[in-house]
């Protein structure tokens, strides 16, 4: 009887094994990217970016694309380029840089560097280290940067610690306050310190699957029907990936506790956001569960600086309303979200010199459009 057991344990164990690799290897591809850089960290970690080089009449500063808390690069660069925000960034003439950061994609532990972190080390060494990295491929000392969730809320924090090298952010779908977050605030009480570590297996595994099915706690992240499923299954075996524990911790202790600080206590990001003087473009989307218009509202009121903000998808029909993670792989986000980044961008940037750009190789072509903005008092 025992021994019935083990055999068919071990025949699941490869079962499941041969389907993550079968469609792993169906669905996994690569960016468009023109170039694979890397940036040291001063703890030894080796952080890619992917570069796309621009198109037409070069803008600078260069572009900072950062992911969100389970994903890596391939979110603000996603394989179909038409889904890319990088691709149409660098068709409209900005020099992109889409960052893995540590523990994510093409990033790497090297000897002696810490196998867990948490938002402060993002904040502390990976973003100085992306800065240096961009400033030797470009020679510009600031950026531009454009982050989604997390990367948003890494973006924000570094315009108050490090504000002579950020000169204008887009905060895309950014949680700097959690009071209005119920659904949230169930899954940081009991599901966060569960679920990071097999992010990336669950995800390839249920591949297949994606868009038959959309039950309640992936919705929580993407609302899975504004989002074709060939789109859906490339995003969970291309963008999902594993979460540090100490990231997952510090961010369930500010969704039950409504704070954004540091893990110690000494650095209040919230409170620094009144200091920052960069101008900002926050986006919000109407059936966002993480990050509510209301509180990305709430986040751009809090604002130093100029603050524009881009609501998305208010329609009021679940099948076009945009969640947390389809403002970037929606239907219609590069006509209806990725087109506003990019003009709001073009009216903060200025032209760059053709000498300090390199040749651009052909990219494909993204899609037009615009959605209006509302400046806030």
């Amino acid at each position: 009887m025992l021994s019935c057991v083990v055999a068919a344990a071990v025949a699941v164990t490869l079962a499941t094994w041969a389907h993550y690799a079968y469609w792993s290897r169906r669905y996994l591809e690569r960016p468009g990217q023109d170039e694979l850089l890397f940036g040291e960290t001063s703890d030894h970690w080796r952080l890619a970016l992917g570069r796309r080089r621009p198109h037409g009449t070069p803008l600078g500063p260069p572009v900072l694309l950062v992911h969100g808390v389970a994903a890596n690069r391939g979110a603000m660069d996603f394989v179909l380029a038409r889904w890319s925000l990088a691709a149409h960034l660098a068709e409209g003439g900005f020099d992109c840089f889409a960052l893995d950061l540590r523990g994510h994609g093409d990033s790497r532990r090297m000897g002696g560097a810490r196998r867990a972190w948490s938002f402060d080390d993002h904040l502390r060494l990976d973003v100085p280290a992306a800065l240096e990295a961009v400033r030797a491929a470009t020679g510009s000392s600031q950026v531009l940067w454009v982050g989604h969730s997390q990367g948003a809320l890494l973006g924000m924090a570094a315009c108050a610690a490090y504000p002579e090298r950020v000169a204008g952010l887009v905060a895309v779908a950014a949680p700097a306050f959690f009071g209005a977050q119920g659904t949230l605030k169930i899954v940081a009480r009991f599901g966060f310190l569960f679920t990071g570590r097999l992010n990336r297996f669950l995800a390839r595994c249920l591949a297949p699957f994606s868009g038959f099915w959309h039950p309640p706690v992936s919705e929580v992240a993407i609302n899975g029907h504004n989002v074709t499923r060939p789109v859906y299954r490339r995003v969970l075996v291309n963008v999902v990936e594993n979460i540090s524990v100490g990231v997952l911790r510090q961010l369930g202790r500010w969704v039950v506790t409504d704070t954004f600080a540091s893990l110690d206590g000494s650095v209040d990001y919230r409170a620094a956001l009144s200091s920052c003087r960069q101008p900002a473009l926050f986006v919000a989307a109407a059936a966002d569960r993480i990050a509510p218009p209301a509180v990305v509202e709430k986040g751009a009121r809090a604002w130093g600086g100029e603050a524009d903000l881009l609501r998305v998808g208010l329609t009021g029909g679940a099948c076009c309303d945009y969640g947390h993670s389809d403002l970037l792989f929606g239907r219609r986000a590069p006509e209806e979200v990725f087109a506003s980044i990019r003009d709001w961008l073009a009216a903060h940037a200025e032209p760059v010199p053709e000498r300090t750009v390199a040749p651009d190789p052909p990219l494909p072509r993204g899609s037009k459009g615009r959605r209006g903005e509302e400046r806030l008092a």
